[in-house]
């Protein structure tokens, strides 16, 4: 499951980017500082990046349950208990992937561990061992 926590450090990277960047571009117009704004540009530029390899790994982290995308922009219903952090449920997974080790899918309201389970080698798929 590192594709949860790679998609969801790319998203929480962006956020912070990209007012990072226009707050550097806004002052480096307003001193008239050249350097400064090739670098807010470079910034701009590769929050563009950020955001299509953010997309490209968001459209293959699937929820196991309801098989939805919680760190893709999806216009289906969101369960009564789904929370969101600034307005973005896409945010609050990713907040909880990073910090907690699990999410609640928007879409389904499950609690989803993305620890991948040990299995032992030659123990069949579907057998249970307490």
């Amino acid at each position: 499951m590192t594709r949860f926590r790679c998609v969801a450090f790319l998203l929480l990277l962006n956020r912070l980017l990209i007012p990072a960047a226009i707050g550097l571009l806004l002052y480096s117009l307003i001193n008239n500082t050249r350097d400064l704004m090739h670098l807010a540009l470079a910034l701009l530029s590769s929050s563009v990046l950020i955001t299509l390899i953010q997309m490209i790994g968001a459209s293959r982290a699937r929820c196991p349950l309801c098989i939805g995308l919680p760190l893709r922009h999806s216009a289906c219903v969101k369960h009564r208990s789904a929370r969101h952090v600034l307005g973005s449920y896409r945010l609050s997974v990713a907040l909880a992937v990073i910090f907690r080790g699990d999410f609640r899918c928007p879409y389904c309201g499950e609690v989803t561990s993305i620890r991948v389970r040990r299995r032992h080698r030659g123990q069949p798929r579907g057998h249970y061992q307490p």
